[in-house]
C-alpha cells in the first residue's frame, strides 16, 4: 500500500515538462506582438485636440481624438458658443 505512491511519483518525473512550456511561450510572444503593432498604427493617424469653452461661466471641456474637427464638435454643448481649440 506504501508503495505505489513512490510509483507513481517515478513515472511522473520520467515525462518531460519542457515540451508542453515552449509551445505556450511561443504563441504568447507572437500575440504580443501582434496587438502591439495593432495599437501603434491607429494612433499615428489620430490627432488630439484640446477643445475649451471661452464663456467664463461656462469653462466647459472636452478632449477629442479625430483626424479633423467638423463644425458640430466645435460648439460647446452647453451655451452653445464656438469653442477654442488647443
Amino acid at each position: 500500500m506504501g508503495l505505489d505512491k513512490w510509483l507513481k511519483s517515478e513515472d511522473a518525473e520520467k515525462k518531460p515538462k519542457s515540451k508542453k512550456e515552449a509551445p505556450e511561450q511561443g504563441i504568447k510572444s507572437s500575440s504580443k506582438k501582434n496587438i502591439k503593432t495593432d495599437l501603434e498604427k491607429p494612433s499615428s493617424k489620430l490627432t488630439k485636440y484640446n477643445l475649451t469653452c471661452p464663456n467664463s461661466k461656462c469653462k466647459y471641456q472636452k478632449i477629442i481624438m479625430k483626424k479633423q474637427l467638423t463644425e458640430t464638435d466645435k460648439i460647446c454643448p452647453r451655451c452653445k458658443k464656438e469653442m477654442r481649440v488647443k
